[in-house]
């Protein structure tokens, strides 16, 4: 099943929904949010579950994505963009639809190595080594993202 968001369905997140994205977006594991929110890790699941349906998606990168877009998650600050290849904004486009390294290789026609070396390298440019949906705030906060994008095909 692919990650991809489906933006016909998506409906408003409740508060407590976007307050979960939110942390999502900083990076934050669901220990870690279910601590920060005195709730357990089902409880902070669950949040995500239904966020991610109403967004149509099945991934947190599609969902913090889709939450950036649709404005219901504030832009996050601006940041100094960092330089990334063409090669990088592709995976970071591709990981923005909420799609996993083995959906997107079929896509960039590129070997596996080739490609985890990149999304190695996109998520260590954008200080998101291990948390992928913070590299998605950090796309849109350098504007790589939330702006016309070519096709990524």
């Amino acid at each position: 099943m692919s990650g991809r968001a489906n933006p016909r369905e998506q409906s408003q997140l409740t508060e407590r929904e976007l307050q979960t994205v939110a942390l999502a977006a900083n990076g934050l594991k669901v220990k870690a949010i279910a601590r920060r929110l005195e709730l357990s890790d089902d409880a902070v699941q669950s949040r995500l579950k239904v966020a991610r349906q109403k967004c149509g998606s099945t991934r947190t990168t599609a969902l913090v994505h889709s939450a950036y877009a649709s404005k219901q998650l504030p832009p996050p600050v601006s940041e100094q963009p960092v330089e990334l290849s063409e090669d990088q904004l592709r995976v970071l486009r591709h990981l923005a639809e909420g799609l996993t390294v083995i959906e997107m290789r079929p896509l960039v026609a590129w070997s596996e190595w080739r490609l985890r070396s990149v999304y190695g390298a996109l998520l260590a440019a954008l200080d998101a080594t291990g948390r992928p949906a913070y590299a998605i705030k950090r796309g849109w906060a350098m504007g790589h993202l939330g702006r016309e994008q070519p096709a990524t095909t």
